[in-house]
């Protein structure tokens, strides 16, 4: 071949013609002996078997290692690519076994790797292994195969961890679905019932309206004609009155004659008196010529009857009267309503009684008078100002003007100290703004609320220093803060006469009646007149001499407050007792203290729409910490199984409301930084909101919570935690 031609081969063609005759026999001999050995061998050679047995699987042996067996006998190299130049393969085999040692003659033709001797077999083969070799090889197998199950069943945890893992986040996404679907029906069916009752009163209203507007049209159908008639005959008056003044003769209704006994329908005048037989035929020719000639026909006098002619009224002149009927239908209506007005509030106002059953006001006022004019009583002043209140204006200002009246009385009254009558005052205005509260209110505000929080300061300020004033007898404060409360429904119409109200009270006395010395009763009545002061940039009583910032601050302070804290009553002394000498006290009952925090919480909640206002709660350092407080002790008291836990969750319901709200709406909130102010802030928070996200509707304790709010708070638990936090958190709920 070229390859070998090239000097690829070990061997020249020269020492070909030295072997013997024989050679090629004995190697063709031994190569034969040579194969039968070895597939004897083969043959005899047992499978080979594992030292573990032969339980494992196809799939422990993914990692084996496969040892070929064939490899360790040495096989005969086969040079059957030789025999295509006709040259024998023995000959370059058997050619080392006749030159072990290469020629020195020919040393281009050497290799440094001589090719095995066929005569020699067993040169090669690698040594038997022995025992020791085998188990240490056993060992190290055994050794990667544990490390394998190891990591094998290390995986399998982690994948069982997070599957399960993956199958409560999925239950949980579930479950939040299916409680959104329901919240939806729920308010799909809610909306569609309030449209339906909707529809069906805006029909009943407009029927109502039908029929009305109906009746309207047959009534000022009436009213057009029956003025009509009434203007036609002034018409004719006053042309009657202007032909009177001119000197016209007008012919007018005759006077009736006087009955003749005869009423034959004739004038008894032509009646003959004597027969004409008896007459003379000169007399009987003077007789009257319109006497019947024959007997049995008669004829009347030739003169026109004595009743005055029909007049007509012309088509053109009734159209122009009908033309101006609605006008002066109105305007005559209008006159007439005014009158009504004012009798009717008159009316009611001198019937009044305070209590339903005993005299009149009006007559207690005539009991009562100025100390310096004690001849001259209240009911005679009010009689003598009557007559000219408002009987030139139109009715609203009489109303205004009568209690102005009633107002600039009580002043006089409190600059003399003299409050015995007083409140005769209160309830006589309290039932003029209960007739007419918006049409009076916005009018009266600038001389009530000075008057007004005078009278209460005599007693809420008594109060609030612990003691008891001897005016107490004589003013009732709650009969004041319900006046005010009145008036400033009254102005919340518009948002002008609210400004003005605020403007006019004190920021003192809005602290005074948040005291709890001064009673539920009236606590609840400075919180409902405070929500009437909500607006985009105000909240309470205009600044006085700190700002405006800072005050709201401080009255905020003052609500939070009682979040936390028990209230409780000391017990008042006699005037003049200072009040450090007070120790006693009581707390509150617990019905009374669930129905202020709901007061309060209402009153935070209406904040919530001011912008003002909401940032106010957002700003103070205390109220987000105490409302957490306030969330945490309710909780307490409804897993605790004690009365009134139903207010208990209404609170709960109202105040987790109220902070999912801030939270969401201001994201910048330091958390950490607001719950440091109570002990243990964050650990009540975080508890609070895992309670309620894993509350449910249908048990009995948690029966009185919204439905939406597991929902609310597994959004804060979410923003609050981590996720292996969450995890542990749902384990120990949980296994619960």
């Amino acid at each position: 071949m070229a390859g070998l031609d090239d000097g690829d081969s070990f061997f020249g063609d020269d020492d070909l013609d030295t072997l013997p005759a024989d050679a090629l026999e004995e190697l063709e001999n031994n190569a034969i002996q040579f194969t039968q050995a070895q597939t004897q061998a083969a043959r005899l050679q047992p499978p080979p078997s594992s030292d573990y047995g032969e339980d494992f699987d196809d799939e422990d042996l993914d990692d084996a290692v496969v040892i070929d067996q064939s490899r360790t006998v040495p096989s005969a190299p086969s040079y059957s690519n030789r025999n295509v130049f006709g040259q024998p393969p023995q000959r370059e085999q058997f050619r080392p076994q006749q030159h072990p040692n290469p020629s020195p003659i020919l040393p281009n033709r050497q290799c440094p790797n001589h090719p095995p001797k066929y005569n020699q077999p067993n040169r090669h083969h690698p040594r038997p292994a022995t025992p020791q070799n085998d188990s240490m090889h056993v060992e190290q197998e055994v050794e990667r195969l544990q490390s394998i199950i190891q990591e094998l069943t290390k995986e399998r945890n982690a994948l069982k961890v997070d599957v399960s893992s993956k199958a409560g986040e999925i239950s949980i996404v579930r479950s939040k679905h299916e409680m959104v679907i329901r919240e939806y029906e729920r308010e799909i069916a809610a909306q569609r019932k309030l449209t339906e009752d909707k529809i069906a009163k805006q029909q009943k209203a407009l029927e109502a309206a039908r029929i009305a507007e109906k009746n309207a049209a047959t009534e000022r159908d009436f009213i057009k004609r029956d003025l009509a008639e009434e203007l036609e005959r002034v018409r004719k008056l006053n042309k009657a009155r202007e032909a009177e003044k001119k000197g016209l003769d007008l012919v007018t209704t005759p006077k009736k004659k006087k009955a003749l006994p005869h009423r034959d329908g004739f004038d008894d005048d032509e009646i003959e008196v004597l027969s004409p037989s008896r007459i003379s035929p000169s007399k009987f020719q003077k007789r009257n010529a319109g006497s019947p000639s024959k007997p049995g026909k008669r004829k009347r006098k030739a003169t026109e009857s004595p009743a005055s002619a029909l007049q007509v009224i012309h088509s053109e002149e009734s159209t122009e009267s009908v033309q101006q009927a609605p006008v002066l239908d109105e305007a005559l209506i209008a006159k007439l309503g005014i009158q009504d007005d004012r009798f009717d509030f008159l009316g009611m106002m001198l019937d009044h009684r305070v209590d339903g059953n005993g005299l009149r006001t009006f007559e207690e006022l005539g009991k009562h008078a100025y100390p310096s004019a004690p001849n001259e009583s209240f009911q005679a002043i009010i009689l003598g100002k009557i007559p000219s209140l408002g009987f030139k204006k139109s009715s609203k200002d009489l109303e205004v003007d009568f209690c102005e009246l009633l107002i600039t009385i009580w002043a006089n009254c409190a600059k003399e100290d003299h409050y015995a009558p007083v409140y005769l005052f209160i309830d006589m205005l309290t039932f003029a703004l209960e007739l007419n509260t918006s049409s009076i209110a916005p009018h009266i505000i600038d001389s009530l609320l000075p008057v007004a929080q005078l009278t209460a300061d005599r007693v809420a300020i008594k109060r609030f220093q612990k003691c008891r004033g001897p005016l107490e007898k004589y003013i009732d404060v709650t009969a004041c803060m319900s006046l005010l409360y009145l008036a400033a429904q009254g102005c919340l119409s518009d948002q002008e006469y609210i400004t003005r109200f605020w403007k006019q009270m004190r920021w003192d006395l809005v602290l005074f009646m948040l005291s709890t010395n001064q009673g539920l009763t009236d606590m609840c009545l400075m919180i409902d007149l405070l929500s009437t002061s909500i607006a985009p940039e105000t909240f309470g009583a205009l600044p006085t001499e700190m700002t405006y910032f800072e005050q709201t601050n401080h009255t905020l302070d003052k609500i939070s407050f009682y979040l936390i804290e028990t209230p409780a009553t000391l017990l008042l002394t006699d005037d003049g007792e200072p009040a450090s000498q007070v120790t006693v006290s009581e707390n509150w009952p617990e019905s009374d203290v669930f129905q202020l925090r709901i007061r309060l919480l209402q009153l935070l909640v209406a904040m919530l729409r001011s912008p003002f206002s909401c940032g106010i709660l957002e700003v103070n350092h205390l109220f987000i910490g105490r409302l957490v407080s306030l969330l945490s002790d309710e909780l307490d008291k409804l897993y605790d199984f004690k009365p009134g836990r139903h207010d208990s969750a209404r609170i709960i319901t109202l105040g987790f409301r109220l902070l999912y709200y801030l939270i969401t709406k201001f994201e910048n909130i330091d958390m950490q930084k607001k719950l440091s102010v109570i002990p243990g802030g964050t650990q009540k928070y975080i508890l609070c909101l895992s309670r309620l996200h894993f509350s449910e509707d249908d048990l009995v304790l948690e029966s009185g919570i919204e439905p939406d709010i597991a929902g609310l708070a597994f959004e804060l638990l979410g923003l609050l935690v981590t996720p292996e936090e969450g995890d542990a958190i749902h384990d120990a709920f949980s296994s619960g």
